[in-house]
């Protein structure tokens, strides 16, 4: 995955936050699980409520599984109390076959208040129909 500026943190929260069914995407230990979790928690991804988490989840899968590329889809949560609302895109931006898996490159450009960050990263159709964050070569 790729990003920019102070989101490169973002992209691994993002991994994380969009578990996309009962797949981990990440293989690390619990120890490893706590400090990424402390270190992206002055992110957007990284401070997403449950509610906020499952809302982006079901639209990346629904992206995933069948927006075409180069359509970005707009992605809001209303804000709360004293939750900004979040607004963002996210873009299919490549299929392609990987290792015998579907593979989709997505992009996503989220905001809430003044912050703003942006990843991007590959993500590959599991046998069980759930979608996890891998490298696929390029």
């Amino acid at each position: 995955m790729h990003a920019r500026g102070t989101l490169r943190r973002s992209h691994l929260r993002m991994a994380l936050a969009a578990s996309l069914g009962s797949a981990l995407l990440l293989g690390a230990a619990q120890p490893a699980l706590a400090y990424f979790d402390n270190y992206l928690s002055g992110s957007i991804i990284g401070t997403l409520n449950q509610k906020e988490a499952a809302s982006l989840q079901q639209t990346v899968r629904k992206i995933l599984d069948g927006g075409p590329d180069n359509e970005a889809v707009t992605w809001n949560y209303p804000g709360a109390g004293k939750r900004a609302a979040i607004l963002g895109t996210i873009t299919p931006v490549a299929t392609k076959e990987d290792k015998g898996q579907k593979c989709r490159r997505l992009k996503s450009e989220l905001q809430r208040g003044s912050a703003t960050e942006a990843w991007s990263g590959w993500f590959c159709k599991q046998s069980n129909g759930a979608w996890k964050a891998r490298h696929v070569a390029q």
